[in-house]
């Protein structure tokens, strides 16, 4: 599953009505396994038998750049995972921020976007907001983005995984400062943890300033069970 913030949503979610049925189908099956489970064999559905590939990645990032007389942009990106034995669990947030001035009319410029890409996940929830304004000597963009992810170990829902996507194109942040920008400023930071057995976290941040021109940054965070 991978979304970026301004496309619009991520992959076609299941409806309702086949979430309802995923997880009354969850439960019946593991009732009925219970119920047969009398020392004899017994073949198990495609839908229940444990997938070879099954495993919950994560990767969350952004980029924020603004170009003008003085410039400032910023990005902090945290993301966690954890193994708890009969599921995995993942969670973290993405904000980046971009702000610009100059004394030129129309010389400003600022923008800023988040990123995620989920794989073997059977459960996400995702919240974005993002927002931009463009004057005649100044401009700003903040882009922030929260998920939840949850693999539920063996089992995975008929119709893909099971998003519920809280989207909101607009939200509230204050640009840099109150007073006009002066020089380039970048600042980004990165964390990533995962806790359990086989598990990896990576990081990759990068930052980019030219003196009363430009600034730019980027950073995500991976992780892996």
């Amino acid at each position: 599953m991978k979304h970026g913030h301004g496309n619009g949503g991520i992959a076609m979610p299941a409806s309702v009505a086949h979430r309802g049925m995923d997880l009354f189908d969850f439960e019946r099956r593991h009732e009925w396994q219970e119920e047969r489970d009398d020392g004899h064999q017994h073949h198990q559905s495609p839908a229940t038998a444990p997938d070879p590939q099954d495993g919950l990645i994560a990767v969350i990032g952004g980029s924020a750049a603004a170009a003008g007389d003085g410039s400032a942009v910023s990005g902090f990106v945290e993301n966690l995972a954890l193994d708890e034995g009969a599921y995995s669990i993942a969670m973290g947030e993405a904000i980046f921020q971009a702000s610009a001035h100059s004394a030129r009319p129309g010389g400003a410029a600022a923008a800023a976007d988040t990123f995620l890409d989920v794989s073997g996940a059977d459960f996400i929830i995702e919240r974005e907001v993002g927002q931009s304004r463009h004057g005649a000597h100044d401009a700003s963009a903040f882009s922030e983005l929260d998920y939840l992810a949850i693999d539920i170990h063996g089992w995975s829902p008929k119709h893909g995984p099971i998003v519920i996507d809280l989207d909101q194109s607009f939200g509230h942040h204050q640009p840099f400062g109150q007073q006009p920008l002066e020089g380039a400023f970048a600042q980004v930071f990165a964390m990533a943890e995962a806790h359990g057995a086989n598990t990896l976290s990576a990081t990759l941040t990068s930052a980019l300033t030219v003196e009363n021109q430009f600034s730019f940054v980027h950073g995500m965070a991976m992780v892996a069970l």
